[in-house]
């Protein structure tokens, strides 16, 4: 490898002005280049067509003796703008000299006669300098230039000689490049010397002041240079290439974000926040030397044992080992004796998650989660290498239980583009759990389920960095891949971003249940994209497929086979025409349970009952909660149904249509026309889901009707059946 030597200056920051010596360039037999900061050099080389010579300095020989040149046969140098500057060279001084003298050139012939010198400015067709009568002493011409780099770009020089004279032993003469211009920027023996003045074309920062102007969203194709002090950034910049100087830093607060669309030189100083409620973010389309540091918020945990705030969390940067983390990290939950840390990935062979010893050393990975917790609600700090390519992860169909769960987390110090990663990454996923699954906190209190129902509320949604979650493969499923278009910039903590941009054809609901400080919950979204069967991607099982002792889930309407779903996607149509979905609720006795509708996004005609069978009661979630002190342990399905009711529609008629339920307000009574069926029954129930009035109707008679006047003003809902049909609707009494 050729020597190649820079000159550090005492500051750093003084860049070369007009006609300072920026190069210099040894003429010696090993040749060597030193420059000034900024930039970087290349010693001399020789062409294709040349011959290495003997003696100590850079001899040449094999010259051409044709009277034109060749373009094999020439010396070349260069120097090179690091990112964001430019070289200007005015000056070009270079000590040469024709060889042999005297006598012995009739023997071995002279070196070239005439020289040319070029640049790869104007790939080498114009000449900066020009000598056909090359003499055979030294000399050492000082050639004035305008020459400009373009911003990071390198200017090459070559020396073409040609009209050697050939000897009576051939063409053995060379042209010599030599030292005889003395000690340049402390090089010995200089041959070549550039002076000129080497400019940043960009932005500079400089102890809190910006020349000429900061970065913004708009200055994608600036360079910067972070010279002295700190450069604190809160909101969204992007730039083209950065470089931090040794002894400064860059900042991004956790609503900031920095897009670098070149290459980032950081200095190992360069440091992104996050909170509880934004991440900041960190995207490089180059290549980045150095190393990042991200603060990553936590949630306080006091002990080892128990549950509650833990986090599933990845390594935003990567690189480090756990061992390094810890000694960095102090605030990592640990026992009493500080040998055992609530910090650790997903154990496949024991289908339940790591604690990290002391004496544990694994290099934190990229795209792998961990579960991990605080004993404060400040950061964990990690310091590593940031990703900036595509990255694939293994995944793994095997263990005692869970045989589908593998622990996964965002690879990037930057937001992740929930849609793509579901694009490129379902295949590989069981198609009954194909979505992204994470808690909050406490996973005994339910996943929170991130799939394409999800999207159709949320499309904008992002994974923040340092975001850990499960994934189930298919048996078959093979790696999952993170591309680097996946990547975003955002400032909230959860995967909703800002508002939600929805069609219209969308509705959703949540239903929570609840009892003391426990709570668990289930949703169903309504869609354009969905069945009353299963739906990969927009259905959803529970984690681990089967519900836990305190749960509430539903089932699929349509060929369930008893799967537990965390998430129900149902077609948009099924609010117009009603549906009824089976629920599971799993709690111990003599625990009173809430069950409510938390959340809901649904046309208003739309009504939500929860019916509960063996009670015989149906309660209107829109305007009541439900509750029950059970005085037997609930764990089947059979006893518990959601309706969804349109109330400006006949709903879940099956032939019942024909009947025309109609009430008389003056008389406050009830009237059922038309024919009906043996065995049809009606009943009234108040919003709590009491039956205040239950009758068989006659079926001899066109015209039933009830009596009304002793109920309270007020709504009422109304549940004919007749066999395996029924019908339900919502009645108002003034």
């Amino acid at each position: 490898m050729k020597p190649i030597l820079t000159l550090s200056l005492v500051c750093a920051m003084a860049l070369p002005v007009s006609g300072q010596v920026i190069a210099a360039f040894s003429g010696t037999k090993v040749p060597e280049a030193v420059t000034v900061p900024n930039i970087s050099a290349e010693p001399l080389s020789r062409g294709p067509g040349l011959t290495v010579s003997g003696g100590p300095t850079f001899n040449s020989g094999n010259w051409t003796s044709d009277k034109s040149i060749d373009t094999r046969d020439y010396i070349e140098w260069s120097v090179t703008a690091d990112p964001g500057y430019t070289v200007d060279i005015t000056e070009l001084q270079i000590n040469f000299d024709r060889d042999p003298d005297g006598f012995s050139h009739f023997f071995t012939g002279n070196g070239p006669a005439r020289i040319r010198i070029r640049t790869s400015l104007d790939d080498f067709k114009s000449d900066i300098y020009a000598h056909d009568k090359v003499s055979n002493s030294g000399q050492s011409p000082t050639i004035e230039t305008a020459l400009k780099s373009a911003p990071g770009a390198s200017i090459i020089f070559r020396l073409y000689g040609f009209a050697a004279n050939i000897g009576m032993l051939g063409p053995l003469g060379t042209l010599d490049i030599e030292g005889g211009l003395g000690t340049v920027l402390g090089l010995e023996n200089t041959g070549i010397r550039l002076s000129g003045k080497i400019t940043y074309d960009g932005l500079q920062f400089n102890n809190g002041t910006w020349t000429p102007y900061a970065p913004s969203a708009k200055t994608g194709d600036k360079n910067i240079i972070i010279g002295n002090g700190v450069y604190t950034e809160a909101n969204a910049v992007q730039v083209k290439n950065v470089k931090v100087n040794p002894g400064a830093g860059i900042l991004i607060q956790k609503t900031g974000s920095l897009t670098v669309n070149g290459n980032l030189f950081t200095a190992n100083k360069v440091t992104l926040e996050s909170g509880s409620d934004a991440f900041a973010s960190l995207i490089v389309s180059g290549e980045v030397a150095g190393t990042v540091t991200y603060k990553r918020q936590m949630k306080t945990k006091t002990l080892l044992s128990g549950s509650g705030n833990e986090l599933l969390i990845s390594a935003p940067v990567t690189g480090e080992t756990f061992e390094s983390f810890r000694k960095a990290n102090p605030n990592i939950v640990s026992n009493t004796a500080n040998s055992q840390f609530q910090f650790g990935p997903f154990n496949k062979t024991k289908a339940a998650f790591d604690k990290y010893s002391k004496k544990d050393k694994p290099i934190l990975k990229a795209a792998t989660g961990y579960r991990a917790a605080a004993t404060d609600n400040g950061s964990f700090i990690f310091n590593g290498n940031v990703n900036t390519g595509e990255v694939h992860k293994t995944m793994s169909h095997s263990g005692p239980a869970l045989a589908a769960w593998n622990l996964l987390g965002n690879p990037y110090p930057s937001y992740l583009k929930l849609s793509d990663f579901l694009l490129a990454n379902s295949e590989q996923l069981a198609p009954e759990s194909v979505g992204i699954y994470s808690f909050n906190g406490d996973a005994t209190r339910g996943w929170q389920v991130y799939n394409q129902a999800y999207l159709t509320l949320y499309p904008q949604a992002k994974l923040p960095p340092g975001q850990g979650f499960m994934v189930a493969a298919k048996k078959d499923g093979d790696t999952i891949t993170f591309e680097p278009g996946m990547r975003t910039i955002g400032k909230t903590s959860e995967f909703l971003v800002d508002k939600p941009i929805i069609k219209n054809n969308v509705g959703y609901l949540k239903l929570d249940m609840t009892s003391g400080i426990r709570n668990y919950s289930t949703e169903v979204y309504f869609n354009d994209h969905s069945t009353k069967g299963l739906d990969p991607g927009y259905d959803a099982s529970i984690y681990g497929g089967k519900a836990p002792d305190f749960s509430i889930a539903s089932q699929l309407v349509e060929d369930h086979t008893d799967l537990d779903m965390a998430v129900q996607s149902l077609a948009y149509t099924d609010l117009d025409e009603g549906v009824i979905i089976p629920l599971v609720v799993k709690a111990t006795k003599d625990q009173a349970l809430t069950i409510q509708m938390k959340g809901s996004r649904l046309p208003e005609e739309v009504d939500v009952y929860l019916e509960d069978k063996q009670q015989g009661t149906f309660t209107l979630l829109n305007l009541s909660d439900y509750q029950l002190d059970p005085n037997a342990n609930l764990s089947n399905s059979g006893r518990f149904y959601l309706h969804i009711v349109n109330t400006t529609l006949t709903y879940g008629s099956h032939g019942l249509n024909e009947l025309l339920i109609a009430t008389s307000n003056a008389s406050h009574i009830l009237q059922i026309k038309q024919v009906l069926k043996p065995d049809t029954n009606i009943t009234l129930y108040d919003l709590q889901g009491r039956a205040l009035i239950q009758r068989q109707l006659n079926e001899q008679i066109k015209n039933n009707t009830l009596d009304l006047s002793k109920l309270s003003k007020g709504i009422y809902i109304l549940k004919l059946r007749s066999g395996a049909m029924e019908k339900i609707k919502k009645i108002f009494v003034y």
